[in-house]
């Protein structure tokens, strides 16, 4: 999968040190991952969580969601788009309890 808009992640790493290694290891992951649907990003993340558009990623044991939009890869006119991951926010659990922050990066 292609992972976009990585510049929430990278502050996420410089604020929350502590949680630095699970955000590069989530990174790894993503990267390497041929997700067709929600059901095979649960297979890798089990505690991932579909909440409309965006799936939630919950990170350094659950201290953090990481709120992304995934679009999965598929045909179109005729050729194979890649999978894409778009990065919406990296919040610690009571910033992810208002959905108006979902789309502010890292906080």
């Amino acid at each position: 999968m292609h992972v976009i808009a990585e510049q929430p992640l990278r502050q996420a790493a410089r604020r929350h040190l502590s949680a630095t290694g699970d955000i590069t290891a989530w990174r790894a992951v993503a990267r390497d991952a041929r997700w067709k649907s929600f059901d095979d990003v649960k297979q890798v993340f089990g505690d991932a969580e579909q909440v409309g558009d965006y799936v939630i990623f919950r990170i350094h044991r659950k201290r953090y969601r990481l709120v992304t939009v995934i679009h999965y890869p598929g045909q179109s006119k005729g050729k194979t788009r890649e999978g894409h991951i778009w990065i919406r926010s990296f919040l610690n659990n009571e910033q992810f309890g208002d959905p108006a922050n979902w789309e502010k990066g890292a906080l």
